[in-house]
Order: C-alpha cells, then sequence, then structure tokens
C-alpha cells in the first residue's frame, strides 16, 4: 500500500475541507492522509453512494484509481442501483470508465430501470466509451424496462456513427422494444430528419407497426418535415395506413396541429403518383388494410406473386401485418415464401425480425428452410441476437443448424456467450453445439 502512496502523494495540495471535496477535486494527498488517520474510506452516504461513485463523476484517473487500491467495491450499488461505470459513461468520462473496467467492473449491470451503460453510451453519443465497453463484451441487444436496446438509445444522440457503430457489432435497425417501435420509429419520434435519412437508406422493410398499429409514417406525420414525410412515401410506407384510433398518417397530423403535413398526405392520397404506386395493385392494398373480403376478389393466378412498385409481394405485407390466416390463404393459392420482395428476401427472414412466433412456426411448417443464411447471419444468430428464447427453441426444434459457423468465424455457442441469457447458452449445450 505504501507503494500507492507514494504513488499519489504528491498529487493535489492535502487542502480539502472535507473528504467529498477531496475526491471531487482529485485530492489524492487528502484522501490518504484522512485514510492513515483512520477514518472510514467506504463510507455510504443517504443515497447510497460509495466515493467511488462520486470520483466516477469526474475523469480523474489518479483518484479513482487510489479509491479502487482502498478497496472500494467497483461494483457498489447506489439506491438508483447504479454502478460508478454507469456514472462514468453518463458523465463521458473515457479515463475513469477504462480503469473501472479493468478493475473489474460488470460492463451490463443495469440499474433500476435495467439500463446499461451501453445504453448511456449511445445515448449520451461518446464513441471512444461505446468501443470501451463493446470491447469489454457488453451486449448490444441488451434490454431496459422497456424493451428498448442500445441501438434505440443510439437515436438520443442524433449520431449515425454511433448508429453504424452499433450495427457493425451486429445490432439490428429492425430491432424493436416492448412496443414493437423499432429504430424508424424512435428517429420519426425524435423528429430528427436526417438521422430518418439515414436509417432509410439502410433498411429493406418498411410498413412495421407497433402495438397501437402505428408506422413510422405515422410518427413522422406528427413530428417530421413534410420532406421526410415524403421521403417516407418514397420507401412504400402506406399513407392509408389505419392505427388503433383508426387514424391514417394525415389524421395524425391533423391531430398534432401540422398541418402542412396534413395537407400534403390529403393531397397525395388524391394524386397520380398514388394511383401509380398503391391503386394500381388493389391485392397489395387490400392486405396492407387486412381486409379479407377485398383479398378474396382481387387474388388472381396472375397477382398471387407480383411485385408491387416498392418490389414487395403480397405475401410480404402478409408477414409485415403478423396475419397468419392471409399468409395461409396466399399459399394454398401459390403464393411462395421463399421470395416476397426486390431482395431476394424470404417471408422467414421478415417474421423473424417481427419476432413473430406464430408466423415463424406457421412458415416452418411450410417448408422454409431454416438453415438459410442471409447477409452472413442465419436465422438462428439472429433469434440469439434478440435473447429471445421461445424462438430460438423453436428453430432448434425444427432442424437450425447449432453448429454453424459465420464468416467471422465464430459459432453461435461463442454469439450465445456474448448476447444471451443462460437459458438460451444452457440449450445449446444440451443440443451439444460447438462450443469453440
Amino acid at each position: 500500500m505504501e507503494n500507492v502512496f507514494r504513488l499519489y502523494q504528491d498529487v493535489g495540495d492535502g487542502r480539502s475541507r472535507n473528504i467529498l471535496e477531496a475526491v471531487m477535486n482529485n485530492d489524492c494527498k487528502y484522501i490518504i492522509d484522512y485514510y492513515r488517520a483512520g477514518f472510514d474510506i467506504k463510507t455510504v452516504d443517504d443515497k447510497g453512494e460509495t466515493l467511488l461513485h462520486k470520483a466516477s463523476r469526474n475523469d480523474y484517473f489518479e483518484v479513482v484509481d487510489l479509491l479502487v487500491k482502498l478497496g472500494l467495491d467497483v461494483n457498489a450499488r447506489n439506491n438508483y442501483r447504479e454502478t460508478p461505470l454507469h456514472l462514468a459513461v453518463q458523465f463521458k468520462n473515457s479515463q475513469v470508465a477504462d480503469k473501472l473496467l479493468f478493475e473489474g467492473a460488470n460492463v451490463n449491470a443495469q440499474n433500476r430501470k435495467k439500463v446499461a451503460p451501453l445504453h448511456l453510451a449511445a445515448s449520451r453519443g461518446k464513441e471512444s466509451i461505446l468501443n470501451q465497453l463493446i470491447d469489454y463484451n457488453a451486449k448490444v441487444n441488451i434490454a431496459d424496462e422497456n424493451g428498448a436496446k442500445p441501438i434505440h438509445h443510439a437515436v438520443l444522440s442524433g449520431k449515425r456513427e454511433i448508429i453504424r457503430h452499433l450495427l457493425n457489432n451486429g445490432s439490428s435497425l429492425a430491432e424493436a422494444d416492448d412496443r414493437k417501435n423499432n429504430v424508424l420509429h424512435y428517429a420519426c419520434d425524435a423528429g430528427d430528419d436526417n438521422l430518418v435519412s439515414y436509417i432509410l437508406r439502410h433498411m429493406t422493410v418498411n410498413n412495421n407497426r407497433n402495438i397501437y398499429l402505428e408506422t413510422a409514417l405515422h410518427r413522422a406525420a406528427a413530428k417530421c418535415s413534410t420532406a421526410t414525410v415524403k421521403e417516407l412515401l418514397n420507401h412504400g410506407y402506406d399513407p392509408e395506413a389505419l392505427n388503433i384510433n383508426q387514424q391514417t398518417p394525415a389524421d395524425v397530423a391533423a391531430a398534432s396541429g401540422r398541418v402542412d403535413n396534413a395537407e400534403f398526405l390529403q393531397n397525395h392520397l388524391a394524386s397520380a403518383e398514388f394511383k401509380e404506386r398503391i391503386g394500381n395493385y388493389p391485392l397489395h392494398r387490400a392486405i396492407r388494410a387486412n381486409n379479407h373480403q377485398l383479398i378474396v376478389q382481387f387474388l388472381t393466378t396472375e397477382n398471387t406473386n407480383q411485385f408491387d412498385y416498392f418490389g414487395k409481394t403480397p405475401m410480404y405485407y402478409a408477414v409485415i401485418i403478423g396475419a397468419v390466416k392471409i399468409v395461409d390463404y396466399l399459399f394454398q393459392r401459390g403464393a411462395r415464401i421463399d421470395v416476397v420482395d426486390s431482395f431476394n428476401q424470404p417471408a422467414l427472414l421478415h417474421a423473424i425480425y417481427n419476432e413473430d412466433y406464430e408466423m415463424i412456426e406457421y412458415l416452418l411448417k411450410r417448408g422454409a428452410k431454416v438453415n438459410e443464411i442471409y447477409y452472413g447471419r442465419s436465422y438462428l444468430y439472429r433469434a440469439i441476437m434478440r435473447n429471445n428464447y421461445e424462438i430460438v427453441k423453436l428453430l432448434i426444434d425444427n432442424g437450425a443448424d447449432v453448429n454453424y459457423i459465420d464468416n467471422r468465424h465464430r459459432t453461435i455457442y461463442s454469439y450465445a456467450l456474448d448476447y444471451a441469457d443462460d437459458d438460451i447458452i444452457e440449450l445449446l449445450v444440451e443440443k451439444k453445439a460447438a462450443l469453440v
């Protein structure tokens, strides 16, 4: 310990008025004298915070290193269940975060609201700290109390670099929270036009709905510019989609006081452009509206697998809205499930994106290929990254390859260790998955 004291004895002047002031001002000399005098260095205040919690709010490496060497717990929790690492990340203190991680801080610790350090790094937009956390095996799919993943929190930073980095480490733009809001819902809700444009350039799915049956266009109509509303329309978002209150995006815009967006959407519905893009495809339109009577009326042998203006087949829209009965009706009449859009993506991939257990089960029973690889990732990988035990088990029970090694030379099991809960790991061990 004397070696430590010699190292930091000259850091600070020892003139702090109390131990808290010394900690906050990197006065290591005072702290050492305080400790030598026999005072309790492990004191906890009425907020449940240790001196290490306090020190982590500032980016002073010396005082943090000293307190750790004096025996303070790097994983101590305050009354909000926050660790010192939570606070270091929250206040963008890279040096302190790195030190705490090196000393064994739990990179995936969650506070009272189940927010982990990676959520905070993503929302604060500090890329260097994000890198540190991921290097220490932070789970990119960890969910807070609302099911929001770090990539959802990244929208709050407004930085595409943060989103890009999370995507490069296994996150997905199709990730949804407990209310089924995906990243695009979040960006539209934030009114971030630039971020919406960035996300749209990288998404291959559209018209996903949350539990209130809102598409991203509903959110954009209330929060974004008319240019962004137009951009969503150009990517195939449905101006006729009804939310749980039977409101179209134009209705939502009007109710939110966005007269500009309401008028634009109303004019669009009456335009020749709308007729070309949507009006000329009555079957696709009927499926989006979940109108079985019209589906029966419009379905023909010629349009069963027809691509619409946006490169989607009727089966695509049936899968996206989660309508198993419509999917079955189409399938029985010759609709393909192996290719449902112009990206040559199958129905099963979209069902996996939506974490739609019933749809996945149906498609597997109808011969969907459980071991197809898209963008270098298997379906089982995607389910593991979403930490969804039920879907992981369903895929394995239907023949998913537990020993698949991807283009990064990683096994399914290795991803489970990094991103999944123990029940998924135990299932893979039970199924004799390759461990390395």
